[in-house]
């Protein structure tokens, strides 16, 4: 039994119906896995000695005395106890619909520790959306109160892929747009400053237990004087591509003009006169 429990530890993946919750196959799995260890062989009860009076024929009559017995504990008995294992841990990686069907990740016992690994992995999920052209329904789905219905022998292939399409590049969007300010955007957490206790004018002021000692520059020049890394770095790409652009870019009319002026200046001056004796 102690093997068998300490096997149920890790992941594994099940079968979810359509039409059932998540958590309805979560404590069905779990119902069925307590029934299973609670049939194995139970141990043993225990053992326990009592010292009970009894009588006996001695030379005078009767006479009393004690006797050690060995009798088993109630404690342990099935219908005292009841089953041994009425509680399983158990986690949920992620939750399906209740139309939906497909793979479900549950985790037992210490595998629960790993749901966080596993989700922080972003493993690629693969979904299969099946639809019916021409009805509409209050829910959305086959099974809800049907509102309006039409024809669809104009819609094509081509059309369908293009209003997905559509539809992914506004998802991708709108998870940008929601992203960008949490992770992107610079921060600034406005701290109150502390209340400091009044001193008596009679003791002396000490520098080495005044806040004073902890005071830097940067906290003087203000909190927008200080510059994120990133900006700084920046610049200096900027920089350094204004650089190679400089030197490697192809020459123009304007450069052809200005070597013609150095180069003339620059022979007008060479050789240089020589002065008479």
């Amino acid at each position: 039994m102690r093997s068998a429990k300490a096997g149920l530890q890790g992941l594994f993946a099940v079968y979810k119906p359509p039409g059932v919750y998540w958590k309805q196959v979560r404590d069905a799995v779990e119902t069925n896995l307590l029934k299973d260890l609670n049939k194995f062989r139970r141990p043993a009860p225990r053992k326990h000695i009592y010292f009970l009076p009894s009588t006996v024929e001695g030379a005078d009559g009767k006479e009393l005395t004690i006797t050690a017995t060995e009798q088993s504990s109630l404690v342990d008995h099935p219908l005292v106890s009841g089953p041994l294992f009425t509680h399983w841990k158990m986690g949920v990686g992620h939750r399906l619909d209740k139309k939906s069907s497909g793979v479900f990740v549950l985790a037992a016992g210490k595998g629960t520790k790993k749901l966080v690994d596993c989700h922080s992995a972003h493993f690629t999920r693969t979904y299969t959306v099946r639809g019916l052209f021409g009805k509409a329904t209050d829910d959305f789905s086959d099974t809800g109160k049907l509102i309006e219905k039409t024809t669809f022998e104009h819609i094509t292939r081509e059309q369908l892929e293009r209003v997905l399409s559509v539809i992914q590049g506004s998802n991708h969007k709108a998870l940008l747009q929601l992203s960008a300010p949490l992770y992107f955007l610079p921060r600034r957490h406005y701290c109150p400053p502390q209340e400091h206790k009044d001193r008596e004018e009679s003791q002396p002021l000490s520098y080495l237990k005044s806040p004073a000692k902890k005071w830097t520059v940067a906290q003087s020049m203000g909190s927008d004087h200080e510059q994120p890394v990133w900006r700084g770095v920046l610049i200096g790409i900027i920089c350094m591509a204004f650089v190679l652009w400089c030197m490697f870019r192809s020459p123009t009319e304007l450069d052809q003009k200005l070597e013609e002026l150095l180069m003339g200046k620059e022979l007008e001056d060479f050789p240089p006169k020589q002065e008479k004796p």
